[in-house]
């Protein structure tokens, strides 16, 4: 039943009458987009322009650890404005991509700001998610728990619909619409909130007729960036549907008579003159030629640079069509890192590349790097793919990884029945080794619900402690090269769980391995996604060893294993172990383990009138295992994120015993930025 507070009609009428129409209306604009024949939406394409103002009311040091926001804060201009012209299509997933071809700015060195706030000029409406999956639409019939609306006349075949929120939350807005009444449309609408440390307000109106009904003709967004004493204030206003008047092949982006030229609406006299003042003092800069000026802009321009680079993302485009790309996160900025009880504080470091040769070719490139002070260990993942064909996922790719340690009772024990127990070797710490691998396969998927992966992996595992091994006359280091098949089943397609059977077997002697075994795992994995940013992550699976050599003392996973460079909330925060000690992993001939995690943005902090208005998620984790000498182990957690953070507890319990007790906390803020 719809949840309407419902406006008293005018005088004469009754309440009945009124309640009716309320309902009727809402439920026509709730109906509205499933009337609309959206058959040439993926193939529609048309141009957009905008234009903004960026007003520093005031700043700090603290504005330069904040990405996208360099030059804002190290500028000598308080006040910036650009316009862009892009051309906009529709992706297969029914979202508008912007692809931008002239950009004309007074920020310095033509430097993107405050780019998060721009998804606000694109709301789907409709959708569940009005802007870019954050925003819940009050449009939309699975929202409706969330809101209030009060409906009444406003014309002849015009309702005026208020919408406000039944508690205060990021995720949601208050604001109102004018409606069509027979049919259900939104002609336009405004709306006030507040996400991700922005104030905003936002008014959209809607395309007339068929397709361009559910797409905003034109926005206007007012925003107010406020943080730890910085005050940033700025003004968007961007056409949509414009036709087709240049060619798409332009040789300048920065072409300033071409952007006045397709201009759609003239500049104010303000804009004009903040242009004219950047263009007259780049005239002026460009004309003194003395020898100790150029001397000190190239000192400013080289710590321009470097400061950028170590506190701000850095991302870049390359090839004659862009078709190259690469990004670095920040060096040192301090919101790059994350704490746990067990591992200490962690550094991260992330490096993403791609090169696209055609639109089923490419090649794509990660390299993670991670430093656990607590542990006084670097960790780093680089991964190499090669996509063949993206249509059927068919790519060869490597992966090399180091700095893993692992441990290995089974070495001890082994010393001990050889040379005996004249030697405490359990104070030599022969246990801890350091796992350096590499991994080569090849993957292809013949259809969507099937898929094969073979390859080679190779692990070789050196000693921590050297002294003790030469002391007992063994090796150092133990290596394994090990064939392995993948299978994948997704009963579904590509969007439904996903079923792996995995086969691994290391032979002796085989280019150098010295250790022999026969190793088999299973492993279910699903995401439902359900209403309202709400999700149920789960995970079950079971390993064991068929066949274990001698000499081979370890024990080694591929499924159920310690998460060494930690990411953020939406990496690895669901279906991992928080409190397992890390021996764990590599003791048990077998595991057999489940993880579920349930997300949503409205649980328990968020209908608190404080915190409500700052928590984007909530988590509730359950994670439960059963190895060799635990029967069972199994993590109870709960967890949130907010603007600024991520924080989770979790509380360990073993052989029904209470085993432990953990928080992690993750610093993200600005992590859409």
């Amino acid at each position: 039943m719809l949840l309407l507070t419902v406006m008293l009609a005018q005088p004469g009428s009754s309440a009945a009458a009124s309640r009716r129409y309320s309902l009727q209306t809402m439920k026509r604009v709730f109906a509205y987009a499933a009337t609309v024949d959206t058959t040439g939406l993926r193939q529609k394409e048309s141009y957009a322009y905008l234009k903004y103002d960026l007003r520093t009311n005031r700043r700090n040091a603290l504005l330069l650890a904040i990405p996208t926001m360099f030059a804002v804060a190290n500028g000598g201009d308080r006040e910036h404005v650009g316009e862009t012209y892009s051309r906009v299509t529709c992706t297969p997933s029914g979202e508008l991509h912007a692809t931008r071809l002239l950009e004309h700015s007074t920020v310095p060195h033509q430097m993107r700001t405050m780019p998060t706030v721009l998804k606000y000029l694109t709301p789907l409406v409709y959708d569940e998610m009005i802007i870019d999956q954050r925003i819940l639409s009050p449009f939309n019939y699975r929202n409706r728990r969330f809101y209030r609306y009060r409906v009444s006349p406003f014309s002849s075949g015009i309702a005026f619909v208020s919408f406000s929120p039944r508690l205060k939350n990021t995720q949601l807005v208050r604001g109102w619409a004018r409606v069509a009444t027979a049919t259900g449309q939104v002609i336009e609408a405004a709306m006030d909130g507040e996400y991700d440390l922005v104030r905003f307000h936002l008014a959209v109106t809607m395309g007339e007729s068929g397709v361009e009904s559910l797409l905003p003709r034109d926005c206007s967004l007012n925003a107010r960036f406020l943080f730890m004493g910085n005050d940033i204030t700025a003004e968007y206003t961007s056409y949509y549907g414009l036709p087709k008047t240049i060619s798409d092949t332009i040789a300048s982006r920065r072409d300033t008579a071409l952007i006045s030229r397709i201009r759609p609406v003239p500049l104010t006299s303000h804009e004009q003159y903040l242009f004219d003042r950047y263009y007259a003092r780049r005239k002026s800069a460009a004309a003194d030629s003395a020898a100790s000026h150029r001397r000190k802009g190239f000192a400013s321009r080289m710590w321009d640079a470097v400061g950028r680079n170590l506190i701000q993302r850095t991302s870049q485009k390359f090839g004659a069509r862009d078709q190259g790309n690469f990004r670095i996160s920040p060096i040192l900025n301090p919101l790059y890192f994350s704490y746990s009880s067990r591992r200490g504080l962690t550094y991260k470091l992330d490096l993403r590349g791609n090169y696209f040769f055609n639109d089923h070719q490419k090649l794509e490139t990660r390299f993670k790097l991670g430093y656990a002070f607590k542990q006084h260990q670097f960790y780093f993942n680089f991964p190499f793919t090669f996509y063949m064909d993206q249509r059927h996922n068919a790519y060869v790719r490597t992966e090399w990884a180091s700095g893993r340690q692992i441990t290995s009772s089974e070495v001890v024990d082994a010393i001990k029945n050889e040379r005996g127990d004249s030697i405490n070797w359990d104070q030599l710490n022969l246990q801890y080794f350091r796992d350096h691998s590499f991994r080569v396969s090849a993957h292809y998927d013949p259809s969507p619900h099937w898929g094969l992966d073979t390859g080679l992996e190779v692990h070789k595992r050196t000693a921590i402690k050297h002294d003790g091994f030469h002391m007992a006359g063994k090796p150092v280091a133990y290596t394994s090269v090990a064939p392995v098949v993948e299978l994948t089943y997704r009963p579904s397609g590509y969007y439904g769980p996903i079923l792996t059977a995995n086969y691994e077997r290391s032979i002796r002697g085989f280019l150098g391995s010295n250790l022999e075994y026969e190793r088999l795992e299973l492993d279910a994995q699903y995401k439902y996604r359900m209403s309202a940013l709400s999700s149920l992550q789960m995970r079950a699976g079971t390993g064991f060893y068929t066949h274990k050599g001698k000499d081979s003392y370890f024990l080694d996973y591929s499924n159920f294993r310690e998460e060494n460079i930690p990411g953020g909330w939406n990496d690895d925060w669901a279906c991992s172990f928080e409190l397992l000690n890390r021996g764990w992993y590599n003791a048990s001939q077998y595991y057999v383990r489940a993880n579920i995690a349930y997300e949503t943005p409205l649980l328990l902090l968020s209908w608190l009138p404080l915190a409500g208005r700052l928590v984007e998620k909530e988590r509730i984790y359950v994670n439960a295992l059963s190895v060799h000498h635990l029967h069972p182990y199994v993590e109870y957690g709960y967890g949130f994120s907010c603007r600024a953070f991520s924080l989770a507890a979790f509380l360990a319990q073993r052989n029904f015993k209470v085993d432990g007790f953990t928080v992690r906390l993750g610093l993200e803020l600005f992590r859409h930025w």
